[in-house]
């Protein structure tokens, strides 16, 4: 379910014309915002059966959250749709919600748009959001992009911050607009000037991706300083890399704390680094392992691929192959080429499990598909040999030609050896097979794996706008409690 707003922000809308109704409407009022819900729910209801619209919203409102009453939505719904049949905007977002939501009517998609459009179209700026959110979703009335937009945007131009955060998400994705990081830029700062923490991050990666890292390091630290673990993790990787801000270990180490302590995966891996690296903090394996099996747990990859190799190597630790296995496994199960090969390289070494060429030579195989070089150079030998899958100097040649196309003399070596016990034939299609392999992997853009990694590529995810939200808070009276605040 997407998070639709309530109307807590629009603050008092009051609608003349009602005359005699409006002797009590003070009164009613100061009795809402002292916390007296039974006095003013009394005052409104008689308002609202003399015919006044904005109290017939408001009774709606109270019986709907159990204000000063017990809570009953199908009587909720009888006092929107009152005010709704003499065209207040409002009460026909209330009535959109209600059927959005099911809340004392059949839950009904096209009905709830119905009533938002009614408001939408009266340039009420949350029906206008919802209506658009609806259309983006496809929520029970199809997917349709450039009517979502047609919505988003009005809403978001009276400064809707929801608004903002989605039309810069939708531009920075190019969904449903031709991509433009200029306009992305534009509306998730419109968002993050009103202190919306995740269209600051997004603003912070989009300018991570642009080079431009003193204005990212801005925005991280206006979310990070407000909790959001991502900032925080991605403030401290700026910090570790000196990239917008001085090198400075120990604000990386501040910052990648904060994240990990609220359980960031990412945060918990590179704290694990710097203990043991020793970097701002003595040199403590024990702490490393702590924070590495944390976001292990998590299913980071390169955690459990650290945790592998220091069972496997023994470092700080007595060697455990069967842990280093079993880390290993995990990450190699979750794709990661490198994890594929040493899982590969236990298996043929029978470490940590019973030795089982065949088995090696599945995970060999797997991470020489992804261009690990040396999973292709030693699936290469598997063939050449015949052990764990059938003698093939064709194949043998194909994948010990790869590797030395990604930079393992070896691949080379092997392969001009084994060339010299080929026919001419099998030679010819080798060539052939290494031929088509390579066009794959260009069509693919795979075929060769960097084992390197910089701030600009790990700061790479655009929090999206269609993650899930906590229920939607629905409408809310025309008079806020004194003690409510705005949530950005």
């Amino acid at each position: 379910m997407f998070k639709t707003v309530s109307l807590l922000l629009l603050g008092l809308s009051l609608i003349a014309g009602f005359g005699p109704a409006w002797s009590g409407w003070d009164e009613s009022e100061a009795a809402y915002r002292r916390g007296d819900y039974t006095t003013a729910f009394r005052h409104w209801q008689s308002l609202a059966k003399h015919g006044d619209v904005g109290a017939q919203y408001d009774v709606g409102v109270m019986l709907h959250q159990g204000l000063g009453v017990p809570r009953d939505d199908a009587r909720a719904v009888h006092w929107f749709r009152q005010a709704a049949e003499q065209g207040y905007a409002m009460a026909d977002y209330g009535l959109g919600y209600m059927y959005q939501e099911g809340h004392g009517v059949p839950q009904d998609a096209r009905e709830a748009a119905k009533w938002y459009r009614r408001a939408a179209q009266q340039g009420l700026a949350e029906a206008q959001f919802n209506l658009g959110l609806m259309y983006l979703e496809g929520a029970g009335i199809g997917t349709d992009i450039a009517e979502a937009l047609k919505w988003l945007t009005p809403a978001a131009e009276q400064g809707l911050v929801e608004a903002q955060f989605h039309l810069g998400y939708l531009y920075a994705e190019g969904r449903g607009v031709s991509q433009d990081y200029r306009e992305a830029v534009k509306w998730y700062r419109a968002a993050a000037e009103r202190g919306l923490v995740r269209a600051q991050l997004n603003l912070g990666v989009l300018n991570t991706k642009a080079q431009t890292y003193s204005e990212a390091v801005k925005w991280y630290r206006a979310a990070a300083e407000r909790g959001h673990v991502k900032a925080q993790y991605y403030l401290g990787l700026m910090y570790s890399e000196g990239q917008g801000v001085p090198q400075d270990a120990e604000q990386a180490l501040h910052w990648y704390k904060a994240s990990a302590e609220q359980g960031f995966a990412r945060a918990q891996f590179a704290l694990g680094r710097l203990h043991e690296q020793g970097v701002a903090v003595p040199q403590d394996s024990a702490t490393a392992i702590r924070w590495y099996r944390l976001a292990a747990q998590q299913d980071d990859i390169e955690a459990q691929l650290r945790l592998g190799q220091i069972y496997n190597e023994g470092i700080g630790v007595a060697q455990n192959g069967n842990e280093a296995v079993n880390w290993f496994r995990q990450a190699a199960m979750q794709g990661d080429a490198e994890a594929q090969f040493k899982l590969g390289v236990m298996y043929k070494n029978g470490v940590g499990v019973p030795q089982d060429m065949a088995e090696a030579a599945r995970w060999y195989r797997a991470a020489a598909e992804q261009g690990y070089a040396k999973a292709q150079n030693n699936l290469g030998y598997m063939y050449g040999t015949g052990n764990g899958v059938p003698q093939d100097y064709v194949l043998a040649h194909l994948w010990y030609n790869q590797a030395g196309a990604n930079g393992i003399e070896l691949g080379i070596k092997n392969r001009d050896k084994l060339a010299r016990e080929m026919t001419s034939a099998q030679i010819a299609m080798a060539q052939r097979l290494a031929r088509e392999w390579m066009a794959r992997c260009e069509d693919t853009g795979s075929g060769r794996l960097s084992a390197t990694q910089t701030v600009s590529s790990d700061v790479s995810t655009i929090e999206s706008a269609l993650q899930s939200g906590p229920p939607a808070a629905g409408p809310a009276t025309r008079a806020p409690h004194q003690d409510a605040e705005s949530s950005p």
